[in-house]
């Protein structure tokens, strides 16, 4: 415990510049003197934080931009089954209901093969990435997604449509993974809010731009209709690798490896020459000494602890509850029924008679999107405990709506209306809440040291969980099976107030707190709860008097 103060206090003493750029726009408001500011000084000083860093906050936005395949690739999991030639192509005539239905196994395996591969992905990150870098495991993820693409596009049969999306998984684990680390791990602290949104707003961007293109292939006949849609999946990776050659590798990994000069050269290409070199370097160091408990040898930059970095260090005393919190902001968007709202609304909307479903999809991706740009841009305002906990009590109540006013026959105009509606701002609201501050406080969370593998950890559960619901959806919803429709959210609410409970008790205030301040409370034993009514002062941790 020596040691791990002592290395907080050299971030204290190190992480100067960070709190400097926290103080360069003065205030005249007497409230910001004594620790709280006005929203306007809030947004002030973050616009000035995003012009000062400009270099690295666009090199953020393209390196999320990657991202983007999680959302298309969910969203073309359900458009490509609500398109007919895609049924007529690859299923089976149901009489009774004079259409083609893709068998239900056969359903699970195409909703499954993303999510399958993207669990292996998502753990090859973890594992390679503090051995290899992030750069090479970028150019990985886009060669595999320009060539899954390509066999998805020219699928034969159903087993090769599997495998074909089961690669694209796979560079979908590695694109989630990745670019969230890059970020965080790198990002000042008084911009690593803002960024830390932007992977869901990306997946989102990614949900809407596929609901577009499935609305508008949707008039074309015949096996191009499903196709084209497929074909745009080449568009994002190939941009990208455009100006991949040029990214430069993580600084964090650079001193990892105990390469500081090349670290250096890093963080200027990432900041531009005004950037204090020198201080990011001694911040970087310290955070490295804090999250691992050992001291590093400052003439050889070797690490004296062996199991350092390890997947067992993430579920160690020091890290467990970190690495539970992480785990817990995602499995909270798979357990409050987002699958169902999300990959299956085009399907479900055809099921209960709408013809106008692809355009509902639009709809519903566009109030989305416009939703998760407000939740950006309140990142820096609105506290992660009340935006995740209380959003999540909100959409609790609309899922109870939802699976109500399913239980009206489907030939009730007026019930149908309703539940579109509902299904529809529903969505809006889960996009606003768990699922942008799901990810910011999946990545925040985690300390530096153990990011790579506790990010990687928290995107496998997610994923496993999302492949246990992917498998049973089809038999619950399916005119041929349960047919429940949007009763299924019934289930839902149970699931996730018991997650928001947890949360309750494990999830800490994270906005706008540095890598030092979070880690010092945690080495104070401050229930996470209760991190807002503290403050820190070096290594002293003092409490503001503040109730939740």
């Amino acid at each position: 415990m020596d040691l791990e103060k002592k290395a907080i206090a050299n971030v204290f003493e190190t992480q100067h510049a960070q709190v400097k750029d926290l103080e360069d726009i003065p205030s005249t408001n007497s409230d910001s003197n004594s620790g709280k500011q006005t929203i306007r000084e809030q947004y002030a000083k973050l616009f000035h934080n995003l012009k000062k860093d400009k270099r690295f906050t666009l090199w953020s936005l393209y390196v999320m931009s990657l991202v983007f395949g999680w959302g298309y690739d969910a969203g073309l999991s359900g458009v490509a089954i609500a398109y007919p030639q895609f049924r007529a192509t690859y299923g089976n005539y149901y009489a009774e209901g004079d259409q083609y239905v893709i068998p239900a196994v056969w359903q699970s395996l195409w909703n499954a093969a993303s999510t399958i591969g993207q669990v292996f992905g998502a753990y090859l990150s973890g594992q390679f990435a503090d051995w290899k870098g992030r750069k090479p495991l970028l150019f990985l993820a886009v060669f595999l997604s320009i060539a899954a693409s390509f066999a998805l596009v020219f699928a034969p049969n159903l087993p090769t449509l599997f495998v074909s999306k089961l690669f694209l998984g796979l560079s979908v684990g590695f694109s989630t993974a990745i670019p969230p680390l890059y970020v965080t791990e790198n990002a000042p602290a008084n911009l690593r809010s803002v960024l830390s949104s932007l992977t869901n707003i990306i997946i989102v961007l990614g949900f809407f731009l596929s609901s577009l293109t499935g609305y508008g292939s949707s008039y074309i006949a015949g096996q191009w209709s499903y196709r084209v849609a497929f074909l745009l999946t080449f568009l994002v990776p190939s941009l990208f690798l455009l100006l991949l050659p040029w990214l430069p590798e993580s600084p964090v990994w650079y001193m990892k490896q105990g390469e500081e000069s090349k670290a250096r050269v890093a963080i200027i290409k990432l900041f531009g020459p005004q950037v204090d070199v020198d201080a990011r370097i001694e911040v970087i160091r310290a955070e490295l000494e804090v999250g691992q408990g050992e001291k590093q040898d400052d003439s050889q930059g070797e690490k004296q602890s062996e199991n350092a970095g390890g997947w067992k260090e993430i579920f160690s005393k020091q890290h467990r509850t970190r690495t539970l919190t992480s785990v817990l902001a995602l499995q909270v968007q798979n357990f409050s029924g987002g699958y169902f709202a999300n990959t299956y609304q085009t399907y479900y909307f055809q099921l209960i008679g709408k013809t106008d479903s692809f355009a509902l999809t639009s709809i519903s991706s566009a109030l989305q999107f416009l939703a998760n740009l407000v939740a950006v841009c309140l990142s820096d305002i609105l506290p992660r405990r009340k935006a995740l906990i209380g959003g999540g009590c909100i959409l609790c109540v609309w899922s109870l709506i939802i699976g109500g006013t399913s239980l009206a026959e489907t030939t009730n105009t007026a019930a149908n209306t309703a539940l579109v509606a509902f299904m529809l701002t529903w969505s809006m609201l889960y996009t606003a809440s768990i699922g942008c501050f799901g990810w910011a406080v999946a990545q925040e969370t985690a300390a530096q040291s153990t990011r790579p593998k506790t990010i990687s950890f928290t995107v496998v559960c997610q994923q496993l969980t999302a492949l246990m619901l992917s498998s049973v959806f089809p038999y619950f919803i399916n005119p041929d099976q349960l047919n429940w429709g949007g009763k299924v959210m019934f289930p839902f609410v149970g699931a996730e107030a018991i997650f928001l409970l947890a949360l309750f008790f494990f999830q800490p205030e994270t906005k706008n707190r540095t890598n030092h301040e979070i880690d010092t409370l945690y080495a104070n034993n401050i229930p996470p709860r209760k991190f807002d009514q503290y403050v820190v002062n070096g290594n002293v941790v003092e409490r503001k008097g503040a109730e939740f």
